[in-house]
């Protein structure tokens, strides 16, 4: 489950202008894409060729996602459409984004759900929770920090009662749970369908779920049999029929097999390959480069922070500033920027000493720096 941080808003300006990058296929559904801008103290949106579509007003602005978007006016959340009407009334001490119609919120201290008009579906009541509802159930615990988790359908019904010292989110019809000192995997009606006999355990992902035996990691398919011997000192999920483990202190890649498609070779590797290429880490160079699937090493480690690639396109870091590189290596965008993060739709936003902006692919602004 991702960890649920709630910072304020003055610390959210990176959150937000990042975050806004990473939701086209949901703005879309609002129409224009938009992605929030901060001038003078204020948050707004503009498109992504840089018009202001909605002045800035808002104390704070998050990104759109199912057609709304969260925002603040005097520390209280409420949602806004693409036209900058309120739909939601500000209200809520914290808020986050829609996903099927159905949004957390926080109201003292205690977490809940609301439907797109703004009516409380599940009353706040819970310790923590997980801000989306997967295979209809969602994650929630009471009983403060030693408490115990279960799962509610979304009329906020307990479909499984708080009883487990923690859990995972439900993926392909199963949860891993821990009972004890132990992990298995239960299905919607409660049922262990894998009984509970790791040490840890992964959720299920690519058909395959890892899981710790005795200090070592391995995976199980999902009857639960062994399929990749428990070997290793830790492993990521699988994705497209990859995953990153590690053996003996250093990080590769296996297939579905076990076989090492990349030898462990690195100190620390990104979990997954994106657009066929992942990010490995020298550390006699102390230096980040990338791989292939193959695991031919195509961009030469040189850099000391590295971004996954997105639309072609990566953020390094070297040299203590941040730009762009293709997949050849080369710099598309100099490295000028304090901070900078991956492009989506074209555009990627950058920080100049603590002033954001947004960039093209050739460096050109398309919103200003600014505070």
């Amino acid at each position: 489950m991702e960890t649920i941080l709630m910072p304020h808003p003055r610390f959210m300006v990176l959150i937000t202008l990042l975050g806004s990058l990473f939701a086209s296929p949901a703005m879309a559904q609002a129409g224009p894409e938009l992605v929030p801008i901060r001038q003078g103290g204020k948050f707004g949106y503009m498109n992504l060729s840089g018009k202001v579509v909605i002045s800035p007003q808002f104390d704070f602005a998050d990104r759109f996602a199912d057609g709304v978007a969260p925002v603040i006016i005097g520390r209280k959340y409420g949602y806004i459409n693409a036209q900058g009407k309120f739909v939601i009334n500000p209200q809520f001490d914290y808020a986050w984004h829609f996903s099927n119609g159905i949004a957390m919120i926080l109201q003292e201290n205690q977490f809940g759900y609301i439907n797109k008009q703004g009516a409380i579906i599940v009353k706040p009541q819970f310790d923590s929770a997980s801000k989306e509802f997967r295979d209809g159930l969602a994650l929630v615990k009471i009983g403060g920090p030693f408490g115990k988790w279960g799962f509610i359908n979304n009329q906020g019904k307990y479909e499984l009662n708080p009883q487990y010292a923690a859990a995972l989110e439900f993926s392909s019809g199963m949860a891993a749970v821990r009972v004890d000192k132990t992990w298995g995997f239960v299905n919607k009606t409660g049922t262990f369908v894998i009984p509970a006999s790791f040490d840890n355990a992964r959720s299920f992902a690519d058909g395959y779920a890892a899981v710790q035996i005795n200090g070592k990691w391995g995976f199980i398919d999902n009857t639960g049999k062994l399929q990749v011997n428990v070997q290793y000192e830790d492993a990521r999920e699988f994705r497209d029929g990859l995953a990153a483990v590690q053996f003996k202190s250093k990080w590769g890649y296996i297939d579905k097999r076990g076989k090492f498609i990349v030898n462990p070779q690195y100190d620390a590797v990104s979990n997954h390959f994106s657009e066929g290429l992942a990010q490995v880490l020298v550390k006699e160079s102390e230096s980040w480069g990338y791989i292939d699937r193959k695991g031919n090493m195509v961009i030469a480690p040189t850099f000391q922070q590295t971004t996954s690639f997105t639309e072609g396109v990566a953020a390094v870091r070297a040299a203590g500033k941040w730009g762009y590189i293709g997949k050849d290596g080369k710099y598309i965008v100099n490295p000028l920027f304090d901070d900078a993060e991956p492009f989506s739709g074209g555009i990627a936003a950058v920080e100049v000493q603590e002033k954001w902006g947004y960039i093209d692919k050739t460096g050109k602004y398309i919103w200003a720096l600014s505070k």
